[in-house]
């Protein structure tokens, strides 16, 4: 009892110890980011002063206002452009290079060129430009191959940006140079990032660029100090960040030998107790793990004496019986499957039996000639267009087709509804050629047109008009069918919308919503309007999951 009390006051004085060591770092490491930051604060800010030099400068706005122009004195302006230049990168020390471009992005530098920017580069750098909330902002790109930071900002007519932009001045700053160097002094200490719109436009670690997801982990991992820095810089932020074990790494040598000796004293006496209880708990633990196994339905478990490993007679008896038990539930479970796999068998052949879509075809088929050697081809039409709705309706491999495909097995419909109907029945079709590639799940229009035939043609003798309409937006197909009947009853509606119908309609457009839904890329559905003046529309949505854009 004395062991234990002084094991756990020595091990919280450790565990104190520890902590007050580890906020003590942690505020010294805070103060050495914060200088870091103030480091690069100040070169980003001499960078801007450069630029500023530069873009304010008449010599060079001039230069660019005849080079925009394409006046004849644009050559020697040019040459007065690139001493201007000149004498702003060598007061820049850091600075890779200095480059002004015109409005045709023709550049006019100074400073290591050999690594100009590429086509792609120049893309995003135009992008930033007209991403920015106020044309007077600069932009920060990073150049990640090189560890380059690219300020840039754009040159006008008049300092503030009231009149036409003449050029852009781009300024390429090499970081880890400056930290090579010393000149940035506590940058040598842990992980610097720069952030500009919450993205990493700089860090001296470069996996924050080839692991997207690592600068999250950062933030989150308790395994890291972290430490936020703002920027005067519009949109600009720091981070900084250390492993945790770093910051205590002295201290955790000595609490690691202490840890050790307690766990070593611990482990020890923990090792008699252990085999002294060994004796009892051991044949107990065997024994219940044993029966889980049979409560999870497995009855082939049989108990080895072996592994029991016990003398105890109770014991040996208690698996005696039970080994008894659980081998005859095995022998009365394996003869119920049997039974029930041989019922499942009949009644499968028996199914088979009722119905053989080989047969069916076959005698669609000979109906088929025989109404053409009637003359009735009315009758061939409708055999035709049935018989291939059934093959489709039986092929159960596959769920997705496109709109052409499906508009086909639809005219298959119509005919037979026409034949049926005759005047009473016109269907408009207004589909774009874009949309006919599109995927819709398989037999999704017929139920509604049998819809607007059961409400609109059969309910009344006036004559069914049905308009199908498709357009693409934003990469989903959208499909309208509308009739002029009296529109689907309220009560109907209602139960579509609970999911509670029991009528032939309401279950087959709960079961057209519910494919569409499974089978469509997310934000596809199904919408009904309905009015006894306007009749009924429906509105499909599909979307996409093949990553079609509009």
């Amino acid at each position: 009892m004395d062991i234990t009390i002084f094991f756990l006051i020595a091990g919280s004085g450790a565990v104190l110890s520890h902590r007050i060591y580890r906020q003590s770092m942690e505020k010294e490491t805070s103060n050495v980011f914060e200088a870091s930051f103030s480091n690069i604060e100040n070169t980003l800010h001499f960078v801007e002063n450069i630029a500023f030099h530069i873009m304010n400068d008449k010599t060079v706005k001039e230069a660019l206002r005849a080079v925009n122009q394409q006046r004849d004195d644009r050559y020697p302006l040019v040459d007065e452009l690139y001493y201007r230049i000149i004498t702003g990168s060598l007061v820049a020390n850091d600075a890779i290079s200095i480059i002004v471009t015109d409005q045709m992005n023709q550049q006019y530098g100074t400073g290591s060129l050999t690594e100009n920017l590429t086509e792609e580069e120049q893309r995003k750098i135009q992008e930033l430009f007209r991403e920015r909330s106020s044309q007077s902002d600069p932009i920060w790109f990073s150049r990640e191959s090189s560890g380059e930071l690219v300020y840039g900002r754009e040159i006008y007519d008049t300092p503030f940006g009231g009149y036409s932009c003449l050029g852009r001045i781009l300024i390429r700053v090499d970081l880890d140079k400056m930290k090579a160097e010393g000149k940035g002094g506590s940058l040598e200490q842990g992980n610097i990032i720069l952030l500009y719109r919450g993205k990493p436009v700089y860090a001296s670690d470069k996996h924050i660029f080839e692991q997207a997801e690592f600068l999250d982990q950062v933030k989150r991992d308790q395994k890291y100090f972290m430490v936020d820095g703002k920027s005067g810089f519009q949109d600009v932020s720091y981070i900084g960040y250390v492993r945790s074990a770093e910051l205590t790494t002295s201290a955790n040598t000595l609490i690691i030998f202490f840890t050790l000796a307690i766990l070593l004293v611990l482990i020890l006496s923990f090792l008699v107790t252990a085999q002294v209880v060994h004796q009892i708990t051991a044949p107990v633990k065997y024994l219940g793990g044993q029966m889980k196994t049979v409560e999870k339905g497995d009855f082939s478990v049989q108990i080895s004496m072996d592994a029991l490993g016990t003398d105890i007679q109770e014991m040996k008896e208690l698996a005696v019986r039970f080994n008894l038990m659980t081998a005859e539930i095995n022998r009365l479970v394996q003869d119920s499957y049997l039974r029930t796999i041989k019922e499942k068998e009949y009644q499968l052949k028996a199914l088979q039996a009722q119905i053989n879509p080989h047969f069916l075809y076959n005698a669609l088929d000979t109906i088929n000639w025989l109404a053409v050697d009637s003359g009735r081809p009315e009758i061939s039409s409708m055999v035709q267009a049935l018989a291939t709705i059934f093959r489709e309706t039986t092929n159960q491999k596959q769920y997705m087709i496109s709109l052409r495909e499906e508009l086909a097995l639809l005219s298959c419909y119509v005919t037979i509804q026409k034949i049926r109907l005759e005047e009473r029945l016109e269907v408009h079709f207004s589909i774009p050629e874009q949309c006919m590639e599109l995927e819709i799940p398989k037999l999704s229009l017929q139920p509604i047109l049998e819809n607007s035939v059961k409400y609109a043609a059969e309910a009344s003798m006036k004559p069914c008009q049905v308009q199908i309409h498709a357009r693409k937006r934003n990469g989903s197909l959208i499909l309208c069918i509308w009739d002029n009947g009296p529109g689907i009853p309220p009560q109907i509606r209602q139960r579509i919308r609970t999911r509670e119908s029991t009528s032939s309609t309401g279950i087959g457009l709960i079961n057209i919503e519910e494919r569409v839904r499974m089978l469509g890329g997310i934000g596809s559905g199904m919408k009904i309007y309905a009015s006894p003046k306007r009749g009924t529309w429906i509105r499909l949505t599909i979307v996409q999951t093949g990553g079609d854009e509009a």
